[in-house]
């Protein structure tokens, strides 16, 4: 897989779109005089930088046989119009894969790459069926921008998209012309998580509304409304033939998002063209260390090669042996080693009620939380108080996008559970190793105090040594139980059935270790802190905050539990 080509760059080369906006692109060609496939980055980033963080330069990339083009979607740094997220990239994704066509040294057949917001533009334009688009591998993205992008049942990503808008803002600063203030928004985005804790949300002062609009227009639909709905790909992606490598991490925000898209459309026409590959990180880059833990060799970036093995393929018909290989290959955290399955969810998976056990005394570490496979009988709910002023922090996790100011990756719990709101329940030492592969549910009966709350459930593996790793964490916001299309507040102290998804992993609990579940009510800056009242315009402040008094029940007639998805060995 050597690289054979010297390279010839154009810079800022203008592609016109349907409505005469102007997109800049930088294109990277071949020197040679045959026709070549073309590899399409789309990126709100700066083309001159091309996801340089996870990609090799796109010379590399163009060395190996590729006319590389890598375009500022449209209005970000070189382009033209107005950056809307989401709502104008199918068309213009579109428009300018028609307009790669026209290339000379173009043999007109297209792919895409990116990850992030670069790999959902991959996935609106194919949306769209675009002649001449014949593979991409949308890294690390989502399948729609409500649930898991802004919202996860009802709760905010709350880290996440004020350190992305805050981001996006620097680079609108300079658009603008507005150079004096560019300078004050970086240094004020490198210490943006000291402002998590800002109230009311809806007027935030690191977020000019004149830089970042859309971060506001985001609040304004807390409910998967047809803001959301014209941009869902969820509808879609069953109906995208484009063989796609989907590529994401178990510590990604998106990683839910990236799962969907591969079952969907391996699911529909021509699903045996499409690939799914996780491996243990978080949202980039893509290596062995990860939070706090080194995951080993096998951990290594891989992904250039694997690109490049995968359009081969697709553009040029060379048989790189990527065809032959099983559509799924996952990282087995723990074993630290790689499986590859024909099927997602693994055809041999046990799902596993593992039981809240306590006599009402589950609070910290140091409580009487147990948990097992045996069903309960008579026992005393566990109650603890959540304070919407004293949250509890996130350590480590899944947001995005920089590990220094989001909460990202494999870290030790046991600072978060020494705290009475948190209530901790653990396996017994296990006599075998035991392997969680798939999605996670949770089953939690509560009541609560006030008329809307929020109920969070983590996974988490206890090392011998007493550390505490988390795996994967969830939220429910009470209001949403139902749906995130018409939230309802409860009725305080009437017990409910809480049912959602915790989240997806892969881990070997290895023999020795022990299986632990954490329930609380917050997990901040990660999510947005609820303040105990409903409103889901989210326009409160402090003044605001209610004091809640939460019951968590684990007996024979609301058998609280946590569902696992268990590999026989």
């Amino acid at each position: 897989m050597k690289a054979g080509y010297e390279v010839d760059t154009a810079y800022h080369v203008p592609i016109p779109m349907q409505d005469g906006v102007r997109l800049y692109a930088d294109i990277y060609t071949p020197r040679s005089g045959q026709k070549f496939p073309v590899l399409l980055m789309r990126t709100p980033y700066d083309k001159s930088y091309a996801q340089h963080v996870v990609f090799q330069h796109p010379e590399w990339l163009a060395s190996h046989g590729f006319i590389v083009v890598v375009q500022d979607v449209r209005g970000r740094y070189r382009s033209e119009g107005t950056f809307t997220p989401f709502h104008q990239e199918a068309q213009d994704g579109a428009d300018t894969i028609a307009w790669l066509h026209r290339l000379p040294q173009s043999n007109g057949k297209i792919g895409m790459y990116g990850f992030s917001y670069v790999g959902a533009v991959q996935l609106l334009a194919a949306a769209k069926h675009p002649h001449g688009l014949m593979a991409m591998a949308p890294a690390f993205t989502n399948d729609g921008f409500y649930e898991d992008w802004c919202y996860k049942n009802g709760a905010l990503h709350l880290a996440f998209l004020v350190s992305w808008s805050a981001m996006l803002a620097i680079g609108e600063a300079a658009r603008q012309g507005r150079l004096r203030e560019v300078n004050s928004l970086t240094v004020q985005f490198n210490h943006i998580d000291d402002a998590y804790g800002h109230l009311p949300l809806t007027d935030h002062p690191q977020l000019d509304r004149s830089l970042v609009p859309f971060f506001y227009e985001w609040l304004a639909h807390p409910c998967f409304d047809d803001y959301w709905k014209t941009v869902d790909l969820g509808r879609l992606t069953p109906s995208i033939q484009v063989p796609a490598l989907h590529i994401g991490g178990w510590y990604d925000v998106f990683i839910e998002g990236t799962i969907r898209n591969y079952t969907a459309m391996r699911n529909g026409q021509n699903g045996e063209r499409h690939k799914l590959v996780i491996g243990p990180w978080s949202h980039g880059p893509w290596t062995r260390m990860v939070g706090t833990l080194d995951f080993g060799e096998e951990a290594d970036n891989f992904i250039n090669g694997l690109l490049v093995r995968w359009f081969r393929y697709w553009l040029k018909g060379e048989n790189t042996g990527i065809a032959e290989e099983p559509p799924v290959s996952i990282f087995v955290m723990g074993a630290n080693r790689w499986r590859q399955s024909d099927t997602w969810p693994l055809a041999n998976t046990v799902y596993t009620n593992f039981y809240l056990h306590s006599d009402g005394n589950a609070n910290s570490l140091g409580g009487d939380g147990t948990l097992s496979t045996i069903e309960p009988e008579w026992e005393p709910p566990d109650i603890y108080i959540y304070h919407p002023g004293e949250a509890v922090p996130s350590i480590g996790g899944h947001s995005c996008c920089m590990a220094e100011i989001a909460p990202m990756g494999p870290k030790d719990q046991r600072l978060v559970e020494m705290r009475n709101d948190v209530l901790v329940y653990t396996s017994a030492e296990l006599t075998a190793d035991m392997e969680v592969t798939g999605p996670v549910e949770a089953v939690i009966y509560a009541s609560s105090s006030a008329e809307d709350t929020d109920f969070t459930v983590k996974l988490v593996d206890v090392h011998p040594d007493g550390k505490a790793i988390n795996l994967i964490e969830g939220i429910q916001r009470a209001s949403y139980r139902a749906s995130n299309e018409h939230p309802s507040p409860i009725e305080p102290f009437q017990i409910y059935e809480y049912r959602f998804q915790v989240g997806s992993t892969s881990n070997l609990f290895k023999k020795g270790h022990r299986i632990r579940v954490e329930v609380s009510s917050s997990n901040f800056p990660a999510f947005d802190r609820h303040l105990n009242v409903y409103r889901p315009e989210r326009d409160w402040t402090y003044a605001d905050a209610v004091v809640a008094t939460q019951k968590i029940y684990h007996n024979h007639r609301y058998p609280s539990r946590i569902v696992l998805p268990i590999i026989p060995n």
